[in-house]
């Protein structure tokens, strides 16, 4: 998942005219080490991270973790009309919750649906004590018909 996040991630440093080093420091990173891994695929972002290169370069969540949109496509956040009068202020948990249920799941069945062992997965997410892996994100997405961009605006995890 998310195969082609490196060299959009490069596509976007070099139309800005940054260095990996400048990258690194704008995202607040400690070496550009982690930019150039990124960049060449050997290491997989955080959620967090995607969610801060999307703000620092004006892109939706979507155009970064979808390999369906070609590096070419970078979609500006403006575009995104997936935000939801009342959803900004909402955690990943509480919209994962809210429209679960709109569509008249109940914990087990997106549980099956994501193919995951337990619905306690699904709890952990709702109640903001998870982080998601990218593939989690992208599928609950598709399956709740909500963007990625909608589920992780504001993304945070409660800490235990």
């Amino acid at each position: 998942m998310a195969q082609l996040f490196g060299n959009k991630l490069r596509s976007l440093r070099r139309q800005h005219a940054l260095s990996q080093a400048d990258l690194a420091d704008r995202l607040g990173l400690a070496s550009q080490g982690y930019i150039a891994d990124l960049e060449a695929g050997d290491e997989e972002p955080s959620l967090d991270l995607v969610a801060r290169v999307a703000r620092l370069f004006g892109v939706r969540v979507d155009y970064l973790l979808r390999d369906t949109m070609p590096v070419e496509a970078h979609l500006t956040a403006s575009t995104d009309s997936s935000f939801e009068a009342g959803g900004l202020s909402r955690t990943f948990g509480e919209k994962v919750r809210a429209h679960r249920l709109a569509k008249g799941l109940s914990q087990r069945e997106l549980a099956h649906k994501l193919k995951l062992a337990s619905r306690a997965y699904i709890s952990n997410l709702e109640a903001d004590r998870k982080a998601p892996s990218i593939e989690v994100v992208v599928q609950i997405a598709d399956l709740l018909e909500v963007t990625t961009d909608y589920l992780l605006h504001d993304f945070n995890v409660k800490k235990p």
